[in-house]
């Protein structure tokens, strides 16, 4: 399920209209920074540079992708310091800077095949880049939507008095520490993570109703969060968790004045983007409640995932090795029809079937496509062993092979289509196969959609133009229905609700013997109608998950023809 977080402020029809020159302007770029590598005296390459970066940026705000744009934002500031002789062109500034510019146009690939922003994804980008210029780190939760101003909901005070506070801190200090230093020296990370967050809640538990207490209350249920789900950690995490041991010695030493501290905002909103990212239940949830934080929609495992895809080949590299890989296999299709005819003799040559399908099977296991390439090796071997033999064992094994061949066509279709290696949990791709597959299903639904949907303005043209007839428009709700039927199949129901109401404004006219007056406007009305519907259809093929409200024109002339869409 996505979440308000996923596809916040984001009009995939814009990316896609501005896609191809802003990869165009990033890659140019890229090529001045190249240049300024080989020869650092050429600050005519490091201008170029920046003014691409700052084009890039400019689009980036322009289509709210506003990961992209603070990545671009940075590499222009690290540049900037490079061209100014702040920063020296070293290694590490010089490969974030690299690395950047190919995240960029990867980046752009996963938001138009995706349809979702995910900002997450590029802030260890944005942090390598602040690490090589000695910067703070950016949070992981620095897009993280959330009130801070929430309260925890059902918090008790325990009876701990305030003489007592120091005492009580240093004790869970101290096992707050114990877990620290655990997950520090790289110990499993679920018994340290629930040492520290049983301390937190320890501290939680007499800080409630302070101002301070919020913040142990959250990073107390964060880090039991984090337990649950054995999260990693990593530097970022490590500075937080150290700054909670530097708050919790100020407790300690200050005790009862230190508890009227309101906590930071940074530190509390981190916590809570760690207690969503846990997908929590129960008290979780409605802490998270409580704060305005919506689902997440992916876990971490999830985001490294995609993480990981980033780092992958980019859409231009993967559609070649699909199109070399489409080649090869027209070689197979052509040898399986004449198999027969060639018969075992050239089967292991290295350019025979064998080995053609070899070569197939290891460039497939190379793309993550491991069950395709294992599945493929095994029926090669099956049709070796079988071959000679001839009779139904052979036969039975050059279907099992046919079959194969056309799992191996699948996915270089589904590789033409998605231009990315989305990641399972397995660190594989084959089920983009899949997706793919359902992609291909969906595409077939709602070409059918769109052809209905030519007829009817076909019909309405020659119905206009008979005087009204009405034996031209005697098929339109049936053409009608056929779409509303896809649509539901699709689970398109705003839209499917739109076509019903067009069904009962075209039943309405066909009841009139005579054409009502005014219905050449009516008409003109119902066109309309289509049109945006047609539309709308258009955006789902491009993608998915098309903003509903390129719908609005059909509702507002279905609400002019008197024939208003029910809310959802």
């Amino acid at each position: 399920m996505q979440s308000v977080t996923e596809l916040r402020d984001i009009n995939i029809t814009s990316v896609n209209v501005v896609k191809d020159e802003l990869v165009a302007a990033v890659d140019a770029a890229a090529a001045h920074l190249d240049q300024f590598a080989v020869d650092q005296n050429n600050k005519q390459s490091v201008d170029q540079c920046l003014a691409g970066l700052r084009q890039v940026s400019g689009v980036l705000q322009m289509v709210q992708l506003h990961a992209g744009e603070l990545l671009a934002q940075e590499m222009q500031t690290a540049l900037t310091d490079i061209r100014e002789g702040r920063q020296k062109a070293a290694g590490d500034l010089m490969e974030g800077l690299g690395t950047g510019f190919y995240v960029l146009t990867r980046y752009l690939d996963f938001v138009q095949n995706r349809g979702m922003a995910r900002p997450e994804l590029l802030i260890p980008y944005i942090n390598n880049l602040r690490l090589a210029r000695a910067q703070p780190p950016v949070p992981e939760s620095h897009f993280f939507r959330c009130n801070l101003d929430g309260n925890v909901p059902g918090v008790v005070a325990s009876s701990v008095m305030s003489e007592d506070l120091s005492s009580f801190v240093r004790r869970f200090r101290h096992m707050y520490q114990v877990g620290l230093l655990a997950l520090l020296k790289g110990k499993p990370a679920k018994p340290a993570y629930t040492m520290m967050a049983r301390a937190l809640q320890r501290v939680a538990s007499i800080c409630a109703g302070r101002p301070n207490g919020k913040l142990w209350a959250v990073a107390g249920a964060a880090l039991g969060g984090m337990a649950s789900r054995e999260m990693h950690i990593n530097r970022s995490r490590v500075m937080v968790f150290s700054m909670f041991d530097r708050r919790l010695r100020v407790l300690q030493r200050e005790a009862d004045a230190a508890l009227d501290q309101p906590p930071p905002p940074v530190l509390l909103k981190e916590c809570l983007y760690w207690l969503a990212l846990s997908a929590p239940s129960g008290q979780g949830a409605k802490m998270l409640e409580a704060f305005s934080a919506k689902p997440l929609g992916y876990s971490e495992a999830e985001l490294e995932r995609e993480r990981a895809s980033l780092g992958g080949p980019g859409a231009t590299a993967i559609t070649a090795v699909a199109g070399a890989l489409d080649e090869e296999l027209s070689g197979v299709r052509r040898m399986l029809d004449d198999v027969e005819m060639l018969g075992i003799s050239g089967l292991d040559d290295e350019d025979g079937l064998a080995g053609t399908l070899k070569r197939i099977a290891s460039i497939l296991r190379l793309l993550n496509f491991k069950q395709v390439g294992d599945g493929l090796s095994l029926a090669v071997e099956e049709f070796r062993t079988a071959a000679p033999a001839g009779g139904s064992a052979a036969e039975s094994a050059l279907q099992k092979l046919t079959d194969q061949v056309l799992m191996v066509d699948s996915a270089i279709r589904a590789l033409r289509q998605s231009s990315s290696l989305d990641l399972d949990e397995y660190g594989q791709v084959d089920l983009v196969l899949e997706r793919s597959q359902l992609a291909e299903a969906e595409l077939a639904v709602l070409k059918e959609a769109e052809a209905g949907l030519s007829l009817i303005k076909r019909a309405l043209g020659s119905y206009a133009e008979s005087g009204f007839d009405h034996g031209h428009i005697r098929n339109v709700s049936t053409t009608l229905n056929s779409v509303r039927g896809g649509l539901i199949v699709l689970n398109l129901r705003r839209a499917s609700a739109v076509v019903a109401r067009l069904v009962d404004f075209v039943e309405a006219v066909m009841e009139q013997r005579e054409a009502a007056p005014g219905i050449e406007q009516s008409l003109d009305i119902f066109a309309d109608a289509i049109i945006s519907l047609e539309y709308y259809l258009g955006e789902v093929k491009l993608h998915r998950n098309a903003d509903i409200q390129s719908l609005n024109l059909a509702v507002e002339s279905l609400e002019a023809l008197g024939y208003p869409v029910e809310e959802d």
